[in-house]
């Protein structure tokens, strides 16, 4: 009777390890998977909410080349395939491959039911990867409509391996489990009650996911310590694998704040939870977590559309000014987190490229005005003039025509330098020569004006690497500015060895000068000291301008210097070889 007690018990006990072991296994692999699963799922929407706004500015310009660059920009940062679908089913964004290149995805289901206007997320065979992807689809709606179907996969094969991996480590440790009872089960079989009590609930435990668990027993008790020290290490590996989970999602969210944008979640109060990098360091340098976001940014209009983001959990986008900087933000609601999210993209860059845009047109419209104006009015004198009164017209129209032609092809050589600027033809240039060929140039002019042209070229100086052309087109600028200038006196041209690598070529003049506060504009595009002199000599005012791109072109250095009065000091430094 004892015996078939024995027996009973120790058959009990060997089954009852064997199936919570089998449990656990399935238990723990399932919970693992699913936790995986949802893991990625979140965060894949969450990065398609937060992209989602900026994808639909690029849809409505119809701007395809860089809403490729930008999901390909976002999947190098994130890990994770992003396309975005047409309604009818075109490809016009692709982080994984040339989007022009790809075949209608209407009939995916991902997007059959992000058409339908639903967020979806499925796990497929993709025919373009090649390998099984989890996709995570939603709609991208605009006044009420789906313009596109933004969709986020990730390759689940990794997720597929810590499975594998993590069931096989817990089989094995349950086998070894089972194997240890065969020896110990007639020992602690005697002693089952209360070390049996204490094992059972501890699996309890660990299927309720407490990976905290652990059995203590006392040293009397040997053949139990030992069960319980395998079941310590089975939970502590447990631990190791949800914890290396975590770190996963961890790095995605350490992604995010290095995303060059800043970036902050606000919970229900309007309290900051989270932010980036890019956020703490331009717009604050103290810790902001737990405080309200209108005391870290202090912008009435922007607190007040995060106040209607946070109630009536309405998106926007504005553009704001801050510490001379300026941002396009956009707010977005999550609902499922009932958290918001807001984005701080700078465009201080394109604000003033576009100023400088407007600038340069309105500048080309006045000097262009002027002489088309006097044109066009001596032309209409001309109607009753007398013949000797048409030939003093027909000068002034051909010197502002001349003007004008002068205007254009300095603009000319000014959008060469800035769009092809990169290529030069370097070659060894002698600087003696190219100043010998300026004297032939600028003698007539000198002679004309009653001035005096010197040359002082310091000896052996060495052939330098540059563009002659451009070289001689500088100098050209440069002289004939000086002559310009100068009424009366001399213009001096120093050409020396300032180290071993480097050449000055300096040109002084005693002519008008130049006032202070004016040095650091002259090389803008039709900047003018004097405006009636230059108008009078046929000046652009695109000189400098040329000049500073042909010496930036070198790796040069320009300096200036200047007195009213007195005259100007101009020298550029040139390298000797080209790094």
């Amino acid at each position: 009777m004892n015996k078939s007690r024995f027996f009973r018990i120790f058959i009990s006990y060997i089954v009852v390890v064997f199936l919570l072991s089998i449990f656990v296994l399935s238990f723990i692999t399932h919970l693992i998977k699913d936790q995986y699963l949802n893991n990625k799922i979140e965060n894949m929407t969450n990065i398609s909410l937060i992209i989602q706004e900026t994808i639909k500015r690029y849809i409505e310009l119809e701007d395809w080349h860089e809403l490729d660059l930008f999901v390909k920009e976002i999947n190098q940062q994130t890990e994770t395939r992003i396309s975005v679908i047409n309604p009818d089913g075109r490809v016009i964004a692709e982080s994984l491959k040339d989007f022009q290149e790809m075949e209608s995805h209407r009939n995916r289901p991902e997007i059959r039911a992000a058409l339908q206007g639903e967020k979806s997320h499925t796990v497929r065979y993709s025919t373009t990867a090649r390998e099984d992807m989890l996709y995570v689809s939603s709609p991208i709606f605009a006044e009420g409509s789906i313009i596109a179907v933004l969709r986020l996969s990730i390759f689940i094969d990794k997720m597929q391996h810590i499975l594998n991996r993590t069931r096989n480590t817990i089989l094995l440790i349950a086998l070894l489990m089972i194997l240890l009872s065969f020896g110990i089960s007639y020992y602690i079989s005697k002693r089952l009650t209360i070390p049996t009590q204490k094992l059972v609930q501890a699996f309890d435990k660990v299927s309720e996911g407490n990976l905290e668990t652990r059995i203590l027993v006392h040293q009397e008790e040997p053949e139990i310590k030992e069960l319980a020290d395998r079941f310590n290490k089975m939970t502590e590996q447990l631990k190791k694998f949800v914890k290396n989970i975590s770190l996963q999602t961890e790095e995605l969210e350490t992604i995010i704040s290095t995303i060059d944008s800043g970036i902050v979640l606000l919970d229900k109060k309007g309290e900051i939870i989270l932010s980036n990098k890019y956020f703490k360091e331009y717009f604050s340098s103290y810790k902001m977590t737990g405080k309200y976001f209108w005391e870290v940014i202090r912008d009435g209009r922007l607190n007040e559309q995060v106040s209607e983001l946070i109630e009536k959990k309405k998106s926007f986008t504005t553009e704001i000014e801050l510490s001379e900087k300026y941002y396009l933000c956009t707010g977005t609601y999550i609902d499922k987190k009932n958290k918001s999210v807001l984005i701080f993209h700078d465009i201080t860059r394109s604000r003033k490229l576009t100023q400088v845009k407007k600038d340069l047109i309105d500048n080309i419209s006045h000097e262009l005005r002027t002489p088309l104006t006097s044109i066009k009015g001596y032309t209409e004198t001309m109607e009753g003039a007398t013949d000797k009164e048409r030939e003093k017209y027909i000068q002034i129209i051909k010197r502002n025509t001349e003007r004008l032609i002068s205007m254009v092809d300095d603009l000319l050589s000014l959008s060469e330098l800035e769009d092809k600027g990169g290529k030069m033809q370097i070659e060894k240039v002698n600087l003696e020569e190219i100043m010998e060929n300026m004297r032939k140039i600028f003698e007539p002019a000198i002679k004309k004006k009653q001035l005096r042209l010197n040359f002082n070229i310091q000896a052996d100086i060495p052939e330098i690497e540059a563009d002659s052309y451009k070289i001689e087109q500088m100098l050209i600028n440069l002289i004939d500015n000086a002559i310009k200038y100068t009424e009366k006196g001399e213009i001096n041209i120093l050409v020396e060895l300032t180290t071993a690598s480097k050449v000055k070529i300096e040109v002084t003049d005693t002519g008008i000068g130049i006032k202070k506060e004016e040095l650091e504009s002259i090389f803008e595009r039709f900047y003018v000291v004097n405006k009636a002199r230059s108008r009078q000599y046929g000046g652009t005012g695109l000189g400098l301008s040329i000049v500073k791109h042909i010496v930036m072109l070198h790796k040069g250095e320009i300096e200036i210097d200047s007195q009213l009065g007195v005259g100007t000091r101009l020298a550029v430094i040139l390298p000797v070889q080209q790094p």
